[in-house]
């Protein structure tokens, strides 16, 4: 039978041995417990970060008013979406304007444009903080003038952005902004009962989709009658709007809101703008020429004062092709119609009277005076008196408010600036004129 081996006698020296692995086991494991905490911890804090807390960030703060990255994204997706809604509507429209080249053109420069917008997205995220910060601005003033838009208001806005009156269908109006050239062309070459009307969008102001009105006659088979638009209809409708919106957006609800709410504010502070215009309003009819340079600009005035006809100067010298043969005639315009330098002169030149040269940025004028007085404005004037009256406000609050940008976001220009109107002439035109 063999000889069991006997235990080792465990000494001290061998027990303070074991005691110190252990010690040191311990410190092993609670050390690399310790980096996977701090590890999981850095990770979850970036999630937490690009998550949770960069959305909710300010983008930019206006006068106390936070907007959020959360939000300027979602705004910036609505407008993008706006965009495409915009140039499909073009090209259906260029379907339906085959026979015209001047519609065509324009409708092709439309689609250009939007193409470049939408193409550019730092410039679409520009854009939209610009509208943002106008917004902000706007609700305030309106608050503080006492205007609060109601709940109610927003709904019936909703409603009615479906096309859906639950008080009765409005007297039929304009409901797209056409050029005025689509529209005559619309009338003048729709040989076959042809209509424009406006196709079913929750984006207020839409382009129109062209459709065919059917005709009968005597033999045709009657039309079935039209399900009235009810209210379950117009909710089911608005559901499926914003189900569509979240899914192929990510945008939700409240900031679809956000924009009709934006859109009543505006509307209503530009409401109590109406009892400070004035219905008279001091105006200039002034004709002018524009020249290359100062130079030439003095020889022409030297040829005027010696007896040549200010017409016929005009016709073959002004740069002005839009009026030159009308006599460089501007007809009657207001204060902020004209860039600043023209607008001065003009308004302190006397009647008859040759003002300039005067230098602006699309080169050196000639001015005849040829009346200035206190006129009653007709009610489109008006209405451009009121516009005018609420971006002077405006310009005046971008350039007072108080604005604090995300240094990682590009700030937009303080003032927001005018998209040119194609076949707007110099000088009647300003290129930083505000507008809401």
């Amino acid at each position: 039978m063999a000889k069991q081996k006997a235990a080792p006698h465990l000494t001290r020296k061998h027990l303070a041995r074991a005691q110190r692995e252990r010690r040191a086991s311990r410190i092993l494991i609670i050390g690399v417990g310790l980096v996977l905490a701090a590890v999981a911890l850095v990770v979850g804090y970036g999630i937490v970060e690009q998550e949770i807390l960069l959305p909710r960030r300010p983008a930019v703060t206006v006068n106390g008013d936070e907007i959020s990255r959360d939000e300027l994204g979602a705004r910036t997706a609505l407008a993008q979406a706006d965009l495409v809604q915009q140039r499909r509507s073009s090209e259906q429209l260029l379907a339906f304007f085959v026979d015209s080249p001047e519609v065509q053109k324009s409708l092709q420069d439309q689609i250009a444009q939007i193409d470049a917008q939408l193409n550019d997205p730092n410039y679409m995220a520009a854009q939209t903080l610009q509208a943002l910060i106008r917004g902000r601005l706007i609700r305030r003033e309106a608050e503080r003038r006492g205007i609060i838009v109601t709940e109610a208001e927003i709904q019936q806005a909703v409603e009615e952005g479906f096309g859906f009156y639950a008080n009765g269908t409005p007297t039929p109006g304009p409901t797209a902004t056409l050029d005025a050239t689509l529209v005559a062309q619309a009338t003048a070459t729709s040989t076959a009962a042809a209509t424009v009307t406006p196709a079913a969008t929750a984006t207020r102001g839409a382009s129109p989709t062209p459709v065919k009105t059917a005709t009968t006659g005597p033999s045709a088979t009657p039309l079935p009658t039209a399900t009235p638009y009810s209210r379950e209809a117009f909710e089911t409708e608005w559901q499926q709007y914003l189900d569509d919106v979240k899914s192929s957006l990510g945008v939700g609800e409240s900031y679809v809101r956000d924009r009709i709410v934006e859109s009543l504010y505006q509307d209503r502070l530009r409401q109590s703008f109406l009892e400070s215009v004035p219905h008279d309003e001091e105006q200039v009819w002034a004709k002018h020429i524009l020249l290359a340079d100062e130079g030439t600009a003095q020889a022409v005035l030297s040829r005027l004062r010696q007896g040549e006809a200010w017409e016929t100067l005009a016709a073959g010298l002004s740069l002005d092709t839009s009026n030159k043969d009308l006599g460089g005639d501007l007809g009657w315009f207001s204060r902020g119609a004209m860039v600043d330098a023209f607008e001065a002169a003009a308004f302190a030149g006397e009647v008859g009277q040759i003002v300039g040269p005067v230098q602006t940025d699309f080169g050196w004028h000639l001015i005849l005076i040829v009346d200035h007085a206190l006129r009653r404005l007709d009610s489109a004037a008006y209405e451009a008196a009121v516009d005018r009256a609420l971006s002077t406000w405006l310009a005046g609050a971008l350039e007072q408010a108080e604005m604090d940008f995300d240094p990682a976001l590009v700030a937009p220009t303080a003032t927001p600036t005018v998209t040119s109107t194609p076949g707007t002439t110099p000088p009647t035109a300003s290129a930083t004129t505000p507008t809401p």
